[in-house]
């Protein structure tokens, strides 16, 4: 969603009622361009006081909301969801990290600088697929590569990627196997590979409309960045054929040597000669290299796939569009090894497809999100209910969102064991298809119910639950 705002009043603080009336009104679409802090908001980031920063939002945010009893109201105003956007990013990184980027040299300064004026793209990285759980990581990979790309014409158009960048290299269970400028694997390196592959016209024609969360599968492969490069020279098929590129590489247990692929000597005497890619394919290997070279002939295309975890095989898959994936080597079903909510299999991708189905409901769903930690920070619960509440209204499936509502619910007490119970019915009624994400996810609330409901309801929610 492309979100820009009005000027507010020249000064929060000389005119704070002005400055009220301002983020109270709904407001016209207005160009990017014409985006603007405040004076005084925009001088304590240039002068790196996010302490002070996050202080003066805070207090402004809360005096929009005294002026007007509605939320909804608040956020059709794009210069409150801008300030209520950099709160939430302060929020979840800490401003001594922020500061930390901000304080590392002039540039990674004028890039927060930059970053903290464009809505749009904090909106990006804040609705990423998982919750920045490595801001500062997160916030620095995009500083690097907005320093290696920023003053180009056409950043704008690569922001998705950037961002899928910096959110798969700093969160989630491939954070931990993509070293951040390792020899190997590099964020800016990739983002130079995928923007000269569009360019060229390489990709896939959707690669370009994807969104952070969708980038994820097709940037995050562990296998070095130039087999990303060797994959798409190599290795091209009609887009519906990614499934059988797997196939592409020999199925083989032993190497020219007699070294097993079980074994450490495997690929050793090509290691330094080939990209992880050209090895497989010249040398080969079982289900596991297979459905990685699979995967990543799709993900080299701008194709979003990923490897598949079965019970004693690898497989992997491929997405022909939203919320259809193939199979490869045996997948889709399986645990995803690049997961956004959990690796229950094999639901957690048709979970993740079903959350952000709809763009412009998900990101109202994380705008909701952001305006229910800044009420619970400022010690309205109930306030932080009713807005996670609404963000569940936009993605009733989100599990960080009703997690989060279940625990402040529990936090305020008072519901009685049938209370409990119709909630989570109700709950349970968005979730047929992901019966074991919802599981999880109301597993706390299913021991506030279950003893102290009648038999038949007790008997009537297992069925209910094993249908889901």
């Amino acid at each position: 969603m492309n979100i820009s705002h009005l000027l507010l009043c020249t000064s929060l603080l000389a005119a704070p009622v002005c400055a009220a009336q301002g983020l109270t009104e709904p407001e016209t679409e207005t160009p990017a361009s014409a985006s603007r802090l405040p004076a005084p908001l925009a001088q304590k980031i240039a002068s790196g006081d996010f302490d002070g920063l996050q202080t003066e939002l805070r207090s402004t945010l809360l005096k929009a909301g005294e002026q007007t009893k509605s939320e909804q109201k608040l956020l059709q105003n794009r210069q409150y969801r801008h300030l209520l956007d950099i709160h939430e990013l302060l929020r979840v990184t800490g401003p001594d990290k922020v500061k930390a980027v901000f304080s590392k040299s002039a540039q990674d300064a004028a890039f927060i600088k930059t970053f903290l004026q464009d809505p749009a793209w904090i909106e990006l990285y804040l609705g990423a697929g998982l919750i920045p759980e490595n801001s500062p990581e997160g916030l620095q990979i995009l500083s690097d590569i907005w320093k290696a790309d920023g003053k180009s014409p056409d950043f704008r158009n690569y922001q998705s990627l950037a961002t899928g960048l910096a959110s798969v290299f700093s969160t989630g269970p491939m954070a931990g196997r993509l070293k951040t400028n390792s020899a190997n694997s590099n964020p800016v390196r990739r983002y130079r590979i995928f923007k000269k592959l569009h360019q060229e016209n390489k990709l896939h024609p959707g690669f370009i409309k994807l969104r952070p969360w969708e980038m994820r599968f097709v940037v995050g492969s562990p296998w070095d960045d130039k087999s990303y490069e060797w994959s798409n020279e190599h290795v091209n098929l009609p887009w519906r054929r990614y499934t059988a590129a797997c196939w592409a590489a020999p199925y083989t247990g032993h190497n020219f040597f007699g070294d097993t692929i079980q074994g450490p000597l495997f690929y050793v005497p090509w290691r330094d000669l080939h990209t992880t890619a050209e090895n497989t394919q010249i040398i080969g290997g079982v289900c596991g290299g297979l459905s990685y070279f699979g995967t990543m002939a799709a993900q080299a295309h701008g194709i979003p796939a990923y490897p598949v975890g079965q019970p004693g095989h690898c497989a992997y898959a491929v997405r022909v569009k939203r919320g259809e994936w193939k199979g490869g080597f045996g997948g889709p079903d399986g645990g995803m090894h690049n997961h956004i909510f959990g690796s229950q299999a094999p639901t957690s991708y048709l979970l993740m497809e079903n959350v952000f189905a709809d763009n412009d409901k998900a990101d109202q769903a994380y705008l909701w999100a952001a305006q229910a930690r800044l009420d619970e920070a400022s010690g309205n619960k109930d306030k932080a209910i009713q807005a996670w509440e609404e963000a569940l209204r936009q993605t009733p499936l989100h599990p960080f969102f009703r997690t989060e509502l279940q625990r402040l619910l529990m936090e305020k007490k008072g519901m009685q064991p049938i209370d409990w119970y119709v909630y989570a019915k109700d709950a349970l009624s968005h979730y047929q298809g992901n019966g074991f994400a919802a599981f999880d996810i109301l597993k706390d609330v299913q021991n506030k119910f279950l003893m102290d409901i009648p038999a038949e309801d007790r008997i009537a929610w297992f069925r209910d639950l094993h249908e889901a």
